[in-house]
């Protein structure tokens, strides 16, 4: 098969004798991780509202690359803050008294409202809900489809998409031109176990729409 850009050529063993290939073949995947119709002025977007990157398998290659459309009174465009996790979960218990409505674990170290859309489980009693603040220390769910839907003092909890690095492995900021839309690739290292990315609107007045965060990896 032949033509003016491509030409493959297939080899006749001979009798008796087959051809060993040592390279190995890598397919590409590609997963939209984050998809956000606008992020608002001065907003930045959450560990809720991205997929947690698993590279536990070690990909052969990973890349990010990201799309965003700028409103034409845009001075300024986004940032990207990559973010890494061992466990891409957050566990502890309860500390608090029984009967709470409110988590607290004081040996926990959040960061302020970083699990906001994010939902916790009370491991013991079976009960979760939608994270819609947390402290340092407690974190705020109405609990639902357990036996007590509350906290009692040595409850288990787990976070899932939870228990992300507080500095980023990395961040970036995308090429911006005011009303017009981008795309920006860059590769990464696979040697995290999660990744996840936060987008940062740096402009002050106008909002940022259309942005996605595409991953690929090589498997």
């Amino acid at each position: 098969v032949s033509g003016a850009d491509v030409a493959f050529r297939t080899l006749k063993p001979s009798i008796g004798k087959a051809y060993a290939f040592s390279r190995e073949l890598h397919i590409k995947r590609t997963t939209d991780v984050l998809d956000e119709a606008s992020i608002a002025a001065s907003a930045i977007t959450t560990l809720a509202d991205c997929k947690g990157i698993n590279l536990m398998e070690v990909p052969s290659s990973l890349t990010l690359t990201v799309e965003a459309t700028y409103n034409a009174a845009a001075a300024q465009g986004i940032k990207i803050h990559v973010k890494t996790s061992l466990t891409d979960h957050a566990l502890g218990t309860h500390s608090g008294a029984d009967g709470a409505a409110a988590l607290t674990d004081a040996e926990a170290h959040f960061v302020v409202n970083e699990l906001v859309g994010l939902t916790i489980k009370n491991l013991t009693d079976g009960s979760s809900g939608v994270i819609t603040a947390n402290t340092a220390t407690g974190v705020t769910a109405t609990l639902v489809g357990g036996t007590d839907n509350d906290w009692d003092t040595g409850d288990a909890y787990i976070i899932e998409g939870a228990g992300y690095d507080t500095e980023d492995f990395d961040s970036f900021t995308p090429a911006f031109g005011a009303g017009s839309s981008i795309r920006q690739t860059e590769h990464y290292d696979v040697d995290p176990v999660y990744l996840k990315v936060l987008v940062e609107n740096l402009d002050g007045a106008e909002e940022v729409t259309d942005v996605k965060i595409i991953m690929a990896v090589g498997t």
